[in-house]
């Protein structure tokens, strides 16, 4: 899937719908007090462009640079755990990948008291 990227005219609107401040949202919930300054801010996908092709307006937010890098952070968490969960569903699995020991597809389990004993062949799971 190849990255869209918004037009000309979606990044005008989306400027001018932000009026000169950073549409970024504060955990409080509140909108950033940020002004914008020629070349310190960024257009940004509400809905990461890895996970949608929407390239529209409503997807579309202009952010100040702490604001964007700040949910890049955030973003960058969300696609991997979606693409692990396509991946999981889709039966992909990482072929180098070797269970953890004394995880549930390790041999061996550990007790409470300590000992290492072999897990029952009905008992592993696959």
């Amino acid at each position: 899937m190849a990255r869209r990227e918004f037009s000309k005219a979606v990044l005008r609107a989306a400027l001018a719908r932000a009026d000169g401040r950073c549409e970024g949202l504060l955990t409080d919930g509140s909108r950033c007090p940020c002004a914008l300054q020629v070349g310190r801010f960024h257009y940004d996908h509400i809905v990461p462009a890895a996970l949608t092709e929407d390239a529209s307006l409503k997807n579309c937010q202009v952010l100040c640079r702490p604001c964007h890098a700040a949910k890049t952070v955030v973003d960058v968490g969300v696609i991997a755990r979606v693409r692990r969960v396509r991946d999981r569903h889709a039966g992909i699995a990482n072929p180098y990948r070797r269970p953890l020991p004394g995880g549930k597809a390790s041999p061996y389990k550990r007790l409470i008291d300590g000992r290492v004993i072999r897990r029952h062949p009905g008992e592993q799971k696959e």
